[in-house]
């Protein structure tokens, strides 16, 4: 019999990975340095905000001042490429269970509580076998490579949400739910129309609690229940 293949990792790719730490500081650098260019200019008008750092920067003379922006910048570039390895998923597909890593935290989920993996949009999605979710996850991780790592293993991959016949559109004061409900997919719809990310993920996970999942199209929310 054919031994199982060992666990699988899906990553971003290694340029992306690495890249991150050379193209940020670079891009940093080149921001402020013409930043400190246009400083001067500027400074001279009198409806422009933060006129102050622009005034402090246009005094500073070269090369000092050319030299302090490129660092700044590189600095600053070198603290955004590392919010950006604090968000990278990484999942690793085993024979029993699966991981996924966002940073320094881990989740770890047992095959035996899996009913269906796919990607939904920016997210992938992990279902149990009744429909309640796992978890769901933004992810730019590739599709394909997604796919084959979890049918490799032999884990219920679907190319769609297996539910998608189950939603329905939310409309304000749905009978169907109950009025906390109704207000916290009130509370979200206006989240959405604000494009407050994080404040439309928190009311979604509160949602998650209630037993309602939400998918969002066009920014129009559908629902359905997990019981």
């Amino acid at each position: 019999m054919a031994a199982e293949p060992a666990a699988t990792t899906v990553t971003e790719h290694r340029l992306v990975r690495h890249g991150s730490w050379i193209v940020c500081p670079l891009l940093g650098a080149l921001v402020v340095w013409l930043l400190r260019l246009a400083s001067a200019w500027v400074a001279g008008l009198p409806w422009a905000p933060f006129q102050g750092v622009f005034q402090l920067a246009a005094s500073v003379p070269d090369p000092w001042g050319s030299v302090g922006a490129i660092a700044i910048g590189a600095i600053l570039g070198l603290g955004f490429a590392g919010l950006m390895a604090q968000e990278r998923l990484t999942v690793t597909v085993e024979p029993e269970q699966v991981v996924l890593t966002v940073g320094r935290s881990q989740q770890h989920i047992a095959r035996a509580e899996i009913g269906y993996v796919y990607v939904d949009g920016k997210n992938l999605v992990v279902l149990d076998e009744s429909g309640g979710e796992h978890i769901r996850q933004p992810s730019d991780l590739d599709r394909f490579a997604l796919r084959r790592a979890f049918t490799d293993h032999g884990y219920p991959w679907r190319d769609k949400d297996p539910f998608t016949g189950s939603y329905s559109l939310w409309v304000e004061d749905t009978p169907e739910l109950s009025l906390r409900i109704n207000a916290l997919m009130a509370a979200r719809e206006r989240a959405l129309r604000k494009r407050d990310g994080k404040e439309a993920a928190l009311l979604r996970t509160e949602l998650v609690k209630h037993g309602i999942l939400v998918r969002d199209v066009k920014k129009r929310q559908f629902w359905r229940t997990t019981d």
